[in-house]
């Protein structure tokens, strides 16, 4: 899942919903296991609702990926049903499984308008650094990688950023920066998750998975 927020805050839902205080984008469900043949060949598909010019900026953001992550995304994204709508008060995307594949929901708008682009880079490649996760990464690689991310700062109670970020989150939004270079300096959104020292060295397992079965 992705939140929003203002400069001082983070993460938003809607258009008409403030962008929150840096807080994590949400992934909920079970793995869905193996993925078929079809669709580690497939493509992303889009809900028929989904416009073009929405289809084109969110295949635009994958295709400018470092290429290691493309590759990644490309093995998964064949699983991967996308829809652009709002998702919630203070959040940004939600990510979930179900029998067979997972579904991406995109607040574009309301990104679009309060961060821009990176924004929207860092939102569309959050989601699927969560079905990455899910579909690709075994538990002891998932271990190693967290231990390469800082901890957050602060930990108030019910939060669910800074230090309480969850592993999925933190692997989601340390996911994203790896794939774009782009740390989010000055970018209101995330967990307040520090970036690894170095996210090449981070990313060098990911980027060994390239083509795994």
């Amino acid at each position: 899942m992705v939140l929003l927020g203002l400069v001082a805050l983070l993460f938003a839902g809607a258009l008409s919903q403030r962008v929150p205080a840096r807080a994590p984008l949400s992934a909920a469900g079970p793995r869905v296991g193996a993925l078929t043949d079809d669709q580690r060949v497939g493509g992303l598909r889009f809900a028929p609702d989904v416009h073009p010019l929405d289809q084109q900026v969110i295949l635009a953001v994958i295709a400018r990926a470092r290429s290691e992550a493309r590759a990644l995304i490309d093995q998964v994204d064949g699983a991967v049903t996308v829809r652009v709508a709002a998702t919630g008060e203070n959040v940004a995307g939600v990510t979930s499984s179900r029998p067979g594949g997972y579904d991406v929901v995109l607040d574009l708008g309301a990104v679009s308008r309060q961060l821009g682009e990176r924004g929207i880079a860092r939102l569309v490649l959050h989601e699927l650094g969560h079905v990455v996760d899910f579909a690709l990464v075994p538990d002891d690689l998932a271990r190693k990688l967290d231990e390469g991310v800082p901890r957050g700062y602060g930990c108030e109670a019910g939060a669910s950023d800074g230090a309480c970020a969850g592993r999925r989150e933190r692997f989601a939004e340390t996911f994203a920066k790896w794939a774009t270079g782009d740390i989010g300096a000055a970018l209101s959104i995330g967990y307040r998750i520090p970036p690894p020292d170095s996210l090449e060295a981070w990313g060098e397992p990911l980027a060994r998975l390239e083509g795994a079965g």
